[in-house]
């Protein structure tokens, strides 16, 4: 056959994701292009899939055949998965806002302090719009997304890494949104700028040059809610219980501060802040925990320990102090308006 066959190939770097600091009014109702404003870098692997599910009467006699004689799409499901980016003031405070689902602002003028817990007031999770941009000629809208987990893993240099997904409804709305947020300049928050304070409550020591990786995950076990007369998509979106877990490398010395605390089932306060400048730091607070797991190991030639807990043994203190808090830093006066 007769050629040539070049096409315009579309590469991954080009891709486009537009977040909000917006919620939703309503669930089925996409946030305006308005209040699209941030352009978010990432990774480009992170992919929107908009899932089908599917019936047929392959399975049924008296078609006189053996296989499917008709079919039809009976719902819909969006996810977003595989986000990974370098974690920006401005990106964490959007994670945890939209994780948690509450947000307590603190300042007149930025930088503003914002503290997040899980919201335990409702088991609704909090919806948002995305924007997508996957080549030229793909561009749409998704309503309804919510953030299911987060994960955070801190390292001796370099920013801090943030991966998360997220779920909706189904609903997508083919079409480019007017403008194109610009790319605005980033400033990170690093895992060099890292200081770990650890020890019994009440008698906190720091870890600096000890603190070797943090791993943070949360998770809120979403479930799209659907129900007959819903239609083809799910009505909105349910948070299960929430989930937290945390594995942190200590390096070990030749006096035990940390074994001792596991073998006795001390209970400990765990404060890692992170300071990279005025309006970019990250503090995460365990303020009662009991670590589930203490391993032995070693770092080339080094001892270390690995300390693990999760929502299991890091406790809530008489319903007012939460097992676990994140605040963030930055420029952003609110999450969550709608």
């Amino acid at each position: 056959m007769a050629g040539p066959y070049n096409f315009v190939s579309q590469w991954k770097s080009a891709r486009n994701l537009v977040l909000s600091a917006k919620t939703q009014a309503a669930w089925n109702t996409a946030l305006v292009d308005a209040s699209l404003t941030q352009r978010q870098r990432f990774d480009g692997a992170a992919v929107l899939e908009l899932k089908t599910t599917r019936r047929s009467d392959l399975a049924y006699a008296g078609k006189g055949t053996a296989f499917a004689t008709n079919g039809q799409i009976t719902s819909f499901d969006t996810a977003f998965g595989g986000f990974k980016g370098e974690l920006s003031p401005w990106l964490a405070g959007w994670l945890f806002a939209f994780l948690m689902g509450t947000d307590t602002v603190v300042g007149a003028d930025s930088p503003y302090v914002h503290t997040f817990d899980f919201d335990e007031t409702t088991r609704t999770a909090v919806p948002t719009t995305v924007y997508l941009e996957d080549t030229e000629a793909v561009k749409y809208k998704c309503p309804d997304m919510c953030v299911n987990d987060v994960t955070l893993t801190i390292s001796e240099i370099g920013a801090i890494m943030a991966e998360m997904s997220m779920v909706g409804t189904g609903r997508q709305t083919i079409a480019a949104i007017a403008t194109l947020p610009a790319l605005g300049a980033e400033s990170y928050i690093l895992g060099s700028d890292a200081s770990l304070q650890f020890g019994p409550v009440g008698s906190l020591a720091s870890f600096i040059g000890r603190h070797m990786n943090t791993t943070l995950k949360f998770e809120n076990q979403l479930t799209v809610h659907k129900a007959p007369g819903g239609g083809l998509y799910g009505i909105f979106v349910r948070k299960g219980n929430p989930k937290f877990s945390i594995s942190t490398t200590i390096a070990a010395k030749d006096t035990d501060d940390v074994f001792t605390l596991f073998d006795a089932d001390t209970e400990t306060d765990y404060e890692l802040t992170v300071n990279s400048g005025a309006a970019a730091q990250l503090t995460i607070s365990i303020p009662h925990a009991h670590f589930k797991t203490t391993k032995l190991g070693f770092d080339g030639d080094m001892t270390v320990w690995q300390l693990e807990g999760d929502e299991s043994t890091c406790y809530d203190e008489n319903g007012t102090t939460p097992p676990i808090t994140v605040s963030v830093t930055n420029a952003v006066v609110a999450y969550l308006d709608v």
